[in-house]
This record gives C-alpha cells, structure tokens and sequence, in this order.
C-alpha cells in the first residue's frame, strides 16, 4: 500500500488548532494521519462505509478535527485521488527525463503504469473509478490528473516523431492509454478472484511477464 507522503492541499488542509491533536501530532500531520486510516479502512470495507468520525475516533482526535482538513467525506477521496495522481506523475516524470532510448521509457513508462495499480489497487480506483467521476469539483485533482498525463503525452509525443510515425496524436494517446489501462485493471480483477476458465488464464498469462505483455502491445511501433 502506498504511504501517505505529505501532500500540499491548501484548499482543505490547515494548521491542526484542536488540542487533543495538538498533543498526539505535530503541527500539519492529522490530514496524512487521517488519510492513511481511510486508505486502510477503504481496503477492508470499501468508501460506502467510510466515516470522518470513526477516523478521528480511531486517530485519537475530537470528532470535528477531520472536518477542518476534509469538510467531507469526497474531499477526503478526492485528496486521495490527488495523492496517487501526483506519485504516479513522479514516477513518471522520472522515466521519460532519463537518457535512455525512446523505446525503452516508453516501455519503462508503461510497466510503471500497471506496477502503480498493483501496487496501490485502493487509490487506483479512486484515481480512476465512478466515485469521484467529476474531477472538475476538485481543483487540485483536476490539476495533478492533467499533470501526470502531460508526462505520458511527452512520452508519447517523442516516440512519434523519433519514428515519424503517421497518426493522430491525440488518437494515438488514447489508444495507448486503453491499452495499458486495460492491462492494469485485468491483472487487478483477476487478483480480486473474479475470473476463471479461458479468461482467468489470458489475464494469468499477461500478469507472469508484464513486460513482455506491453511490448506485444507496443510492439507496432517499434
């Protein structure tokens, strides 16, 4: 499970003036503290149940202490979200600044793409699931999604011309995107034990070389 790293949310996040928080965390650690609890109890019983007060309970802070940093419980996923958005865009951004051959961070790119969703399957799905299907409510959300793209449509934007490759940019972004997508939420759905019989062992088969699934996929354009 990815750990909470400090995240700059100025629209939510302000200094921690309860006292009981003052006691138990420094100033400005709550709203990370209250965002690991959600990522763990999202894990066992999914964001339906998910409740501000049970974490302050479970924090050990005043039940309104939350509600300072996350005024509800959508600006706590959305907060989430933008922490898995900003992580998978470092990553990213780390790839495709290398010096290595176009090909090769492409690749790179795509792999850190699926190993992110397995690695994080819980903020995976609220980067990319219905529950927070309108980013536009979020401005910090909206920006660290156009943000971690951006990476993704540089990549995609040297491999076209390295190669003179005759398409559509924004065609070719999205077709890539599908695919990879696709593989990342395949190899989560077979984790989660829900495929079996000829479509359990295509996704089987995709998740013991990952690498060499993407390069079948990529494999046209290179």
């Amino acid at each position: 499970m990815m750990t909470s790293a400090n995240l700059n949310w100025p629209t939510l996040v302000t200094a921690v003036d309860n006292s009981r928080a003052r006691e138990s965390y420094h100033h400005g650690e709550l709203p990370n503290v209250i965002m690991s609890l959600a990522l763990a109890h999202i894990e066992r019983e999914g964001t339906e149940k998910l409740s501000l007060r049970a974490l302050a309970r479970e924090a050990g802070v005043s039940q309104t202490a939350p509600y300072r940093h996350f005024p509800t419980k959508k600006c706590l996923l959305a907060a989430l979200a933008t922490q898995g958005f900003s992580e998978l865009g470092r990553q990213l951004r780390i790839i495709i600044d290398s010096s290595q051959p176009i090909e090769e961070r492409f690749e790179q790119m795509g792999f850190a793409y699926v190993n992110f969703a397995l690695e994080n399957p819980t903020t995976y799905h609220l980067m990319f699931g219905s529950v927070l299907a309108d980013f536009s409510e979020y401005d910090m959300l909206q920006r660290a999604a156009s943000d971690t793209y951006a990476q993704v449509q540089r990549c995609e934007a040297e491999l076209i011309e390295t190669k003179e490759l005759q398409v559509d940019p924004a065609r070719f972004g999205g077709v890539i995107w599908a695919g990879v997508h696709g593989i990342a939420s395949l190899l989560l759905i077979k984790r989660e034990g829900t495929q079996s019989g000829d479509t359990g062992a295509a996704i089987e088969a995709m998740r013991v070389d990952i690498r060499d699934s993407l390069r079948i996929l990529f494999g046209h354009f290179f």
